[in-house]
């Protein structure tokens, strides 16, 4: 695995360096590897403006850290606290980004055994990291396994499988948001929209990787997504207190759309995520059609 950084990556060194002190401050005993992947650690990534019906826009690539814990009760619910914290701690210090300039941190949390089981299945989310990733910390504890050669004409039919379960459960979705829609049922609209860009996300990442977390945070999915298209940065546009606004009500909607009876979204706010949610339909469905027909 590497352990340098591309050269048009080195612009984040310090604060990739400052985020790994943080990581290592919150449970140094506990920490196998920090490792960076993605578009940083490609030194394929992006920070760029677009316009959109004459209004400018920015977008840029989010930083990508995959933390290996050494042990295995880091899977699951405690993984995900473990996380909360590390994400909480960095929000604190200034760390966790958000402004332009400054990407966007996202932690994906997995035990080094369930690491390396995945790499002896050759699960090729981890196969790519471990070929293309960047080590910013190592225990000296453990190793990581080697991937064997892949069956790709067995990925290419569990990719396809993957797709049509999750882009078809996305479509279901948004013919949902649109009965409710017309009933002025707006929370349950809201609930369906969450749903269906969760499942265009997995769609995508399932394609790609292999791999999805278990969650339903959308920001999270979006950010591992947009390693696979630049598109998907421009899906959700946060420049203005707006279009936070309109983000948060959908991000927020999984649980607070159901049970929260003071969550409350307009019919205006609802068709500009619809809008946004059927733009990320048409992505995800060439994306991952061009990525499927790849595999050869």
């Amino acid at each position: 695995m590497n352990t340098s950084l591309p050269e048009n990556s080195l612009v984040i060194k310090d604060r990739l360096d400052a985020i790994v002190q943080e990581i290592l401050a919150v449970a140094r005993d506990q920490i196998s590897m920090i490792i960076l992947f993605g578009s940083y650690a490609k030194g394929t990534w992006v920070r760029d403006w677009y316009v959109e019906r004459h209004i400018t826009y920015s977008y840029e690539s989010d930083l990508d850290i995959l933390v290996v814990t050494k042990s295995p009760k880091y899977r699951g619910p405690k993984g995900a606290s473990f996380e909360s914290d590390l994400t909480k701690r960095l929000e604190r210090k200034g760390l966790r980004g958000k402004s332009f300039g400054a990407p966007w941190v996202t932690f994906v949390v997995e035990p080094i055994k369930y690491l390396n089981q995945q790499l002896e299945k050759s699960q090729y989310f981890f196969s790519d990291i471990k070929k293309e990733g960047i080590l910013l910390y190592d225990s000296g504890e453990f190793t990581l396994a080697e991937p064997k050669d892949l069956n790709l004409e067995e990925r290419k039919q569990i990719a396809k499988d993957d797709f049509d379960v999750w882009f078809g459960s996305g479509t279901e979705f948004l013919l949902g948001v649109d009965f409710y829609t017309k009933q002025d049922l707006l929370n349950k609209a809201a609930f369906l929209l969450h749903q269906a860009t969760e499942s265009f996300y997995s769609a995508i990442l399932l394609v790609f990787t292999g791999y999805k977390p278990r969650l339903h945070d959308i920001e999270k999915l979006g950010s591992l997504a947009s390693n696979y298209s630049d598109e998907l940065l421009k899906i959700f546009p946060r420049d203005t207190k707006e279009q936070e606004e309109k983000f948060v009500l959908l991000k927020s909607a999984y649980t607070e759309a159901r049970y929260n009876k003071n969550y409350k979204i307009t019919e205006e706010q609802l068709l500009y995520l619809i809008k946004r949610i059927e733009k990320l339909k048409s992505i995800t469905e060439e994306i991952c059609t061009n990525r499927i027909n790849e595999i050869k």
